[in-house]
C-alpha cells in the first residue's frame, strides 16, 4: 500500500507539473524579474477571449508597475484539475470555478481564506451586494472573489405574447398570472403534441432552486440541516407537476426532447418554441449573436438613442420571475463565477493582487458588459447602466440588489444536493412521482451524506491531515 500511494503521488506530481508546464506556452513569457501568477480559468471562446483583455491589461498597467505577470490558461474540467495540482503540491495561484465550489473547496480545505488579503486591499461586504459577498464566504471566511455575476429573471417573447392577445409590456406579476399566461400561448395540435408552449418548468436550469419563489430554502446553515421536505418545496413540486398534468406527461416529454440547445439558432425562446423562460442576464449575449433580428425591430441597435424608449426595439423583455407568495417581491437566485487561490499557491498576496483589479468598479463593470452580465458591487455607474448591451440590466441589478435575492445554498455537497434535486424534478413531471414522497425520500440521502461528510471531515481536523 505504501508503494502504490507513492506511485500515486508521483503520477499527482507529474500531472500538476504538466498542466503548469501546459499554461506556461499558453501566452508570452513574462518580462525578467517578475513574479508569474498561474491563473487557470473553465472559460473557453469569446469570454475566455475577454478575460485574456482584462489580463492583458493589468499586465500592462498594474502588474508592470508592481512587476506582477499574469498568465492566463483556459481549460476544461478546471475543477478538478486544480484538485489533482493541489493534491500534488503544484497548484496555480488562481483558478476561475462556479459558485457552488465555494462551500466544497472550502470544506476540503482545498482553498486559502483570504479575509486578511481582503482587508489589505480595502475589500469588504461594503463592496460587495449581500448576496455575493455571503456567496464567497463558508463558516464566517472569505474564500473567494467574484470575476463575474448574474442574476435569474423571467426572460419572455414579446412576439408570442402579441400572437396570444396578451399585453407584451406586462409580463405576468403573479405565478398565477404566469400560469394563466402560459395556458393562453400553448398550442397542441390534433394529436396532443405540443407545437409551442407558454412555459414549462423542465425547460429551465433551476429546478433545485424553485423553493426559493415559494417562499422556502433547501438547506439551514445554522442548523446544518436540509429543508427539502419543507411545505415550500412541496408546493414548488407539486407545480412542477401541475404541468405534466395539465400538458400530458407524454406530450411534455415529447417537446421537452424537441428543443433546440441553448447556445444555438433553436434555442427555445429564439425559435418561437417558448414564451417564457427563468435565465440570467447572459441571454442578451446569445440573442445578439444567434438572433440579431430578436435586439432590433425598429432601429439597428446604433440607432436606439432616436427611440423613445429603447425597450421598443427589442422582440424580448425581461422581468422578475413571479412568486407564488402574496407580498414577496423581487426574488432571483443570484449565481456567480469565482476566483479562489489554491492550497499552498506560492504567489498569493500578488493572485489577490489581480483579483482585486478584476473587482475595480471600471474593471468589473467592463467585463460585465463584455459578456452582457450584472455586476456584484454595490456601486455602478450611471454609464454602465445607460449604455450596457443588455437592454434590461437595471431589472438584473434591482434583483441582486433585492433582499429576496439568493445564493447557492451553503453546503459542501450542493453539486450531490443539486443533482438530485434535478431528478426529483424530471422524476415529478414525466414519471408522475409523488412529489411528498421523492422530496422525503431526498431529505434523507442528502442528510445523512451531509452528516457523513462533515463526521469525515470533523475526523481529518482531528488527526491534522491536510
Amino acid at each position: 500500500m505504501k508503494r502504490i500511494r507513492q506511485i500515486s503521488l508521483a503520477i499527482l506530481i507529474l500531472i500538476g507539473a504538466a498542466f503548469l508546464m501546459a499554461g506556461s506556452g499558453n501566452s508570452a513569457d513574462a518580462p525578467r524579474g517578475f513574479t508569474v501568477v498561474e491563473y487557470w480559468e473553465k472559460w473557453s471562446g469569446r469570454e475566455a477571449q475577454q478575460m485574456q483583455q482584462i489580463v492583458d491589461e493589468f499586465n500592462s498597467s498594474i502588474g508592470q508597475r508592481d512587476k506582477i505577470f499574469v498568465r492566463f490558461m483556459s481549460m476544461t474540467d478546471v475543477d478538478q484539475k486544480m484538485l489533482v495540482a493541489t493534491a500534488a503540491g503544484v497548484p496555480p495561484d488562481i483558478a476561475g470555478l462556479w459558485d457552488q465550489q465555494v462551500s466544497e473547496f472550502a470544506a476540503l480545505d482545498a482553498v486559502e481564506p483570504l479575509d486578511d488579503l481582503a482587508r489589505q486591499f480595502g475589500i469588504s461586504s461594503d463592496t460587495y451586494l449581500p448576496v455575493f459577498w455571503n456567496g464567497c464566504h463558508y463558516n464566517g471566511h472569505l474564500y473567494g472573489l467574484v470575476s463575474t455575476a448574474g442574476t435569474v429573471a423571467l426572460i419572455y417573447n414579446k412576439q408570442m405574447f402579441r400572437a396570444a392577445g396578451l399585453d407584451p409590456d406586462r409580463p405576468p406579476q403573479t405565478l398565477d398570472e404566469l400560469d394563466r399566461d402560459a395556458a393562453a400561448i400553448d398550442t397542441v395540435d390534433s394529436s396532443g403534441q405540443i407545437d409551442r408552449a407558454g412555459y414549462v418548468p423542465l425547460a429551465g436550469w433551476y429546478l433545485p432552486l424553485l423553493s426559493y419563489w415559494f417562499g422556502g430554502g433547501i438547506f439551514d446553515a445554522q442548523s446544518g440541516r436540509f429543508t427539502i421536505d419543507s411545505p415550500q418545496t412541496l408546493r414548488a413540486y407539486e407545480w412542477i407537476q401541475s404541468y405534466s398534468r395539465r400538458l400530458g406527461r407524454r406530450a411534455l416529454m415529447d417537446f421537452q426532447n424537441s428543443l433546440g440547445a441553448f447556445d444555438s439558432p433553436r434555442n427555445p425562446i429564439l425559435a418561437g418554441k417558448l414564451a417564457m423562460q427563468q435565465q440570467g442576464p447572459w441571454m442578451a449575449d446569445y440573442i445578439a449573436h444567434l438572433a440579431p433580428a430578436m435586439s432590433q425591430v425598429l432601429v439597428p441597435t446604433s440607432d436606439e438613442s432616436k427611440l423613445a424608449r429603447r425597450a421598443d426595439n427589442y422582440a424580448w423583455g425581461v422581468a422578475a420571475f413571479p412568486s407564488a407568495v402574496a407580498g414577496l417581491k423581487d426574488v432571483s437566485y443570484c449565481s456567480f463565477d469565482v476566483m479562489m487561490i489554491p492550497r499552498g499557491a506560492r504567489h498569493p498576496r500578488e493572485a489577490f493582487e489581480f483579483m482585486a483589479y478584476v473587482n475595480r468598479q471600471d474593471v468589473a463593470e467592463k467585463l460585465a458588459k463584455m459578456q452582457s452580465k450584472n455586476t456584484q458591487l454595490r456601486k455602478v455607474s450611471r454609464e454602465f447602466l445607460a449604455n450596457h448591451p443588455n437592454p434590461y440590466i437595471g431589472v438584473y441589478e434591482a434583483l441582486a440588489a433585492s433582499p429576496n435575492a439568493h445564493g447557492v445554498p451553503p453546503t459542501p455537497i450542493w453539486p450531490e444536493v443539486f443533482k438530485e434535486l434535478n431528478d426529483d424534478g424530471q422524476a415529478v413531471a414525466l414519471d408522475g412521482a409523488d412529489p411528498a414522497t421523492v422530496l422525503a425520500a431526498s431529505q434523507r440521502r442528502l442528510q445523512a451524506e451531509y452528516d457523513h461528510f462533515m463526521s469525515l471531515q470533523n475526523r481529518r481536523k482531528q488527526l491534522g491531515i491536510d
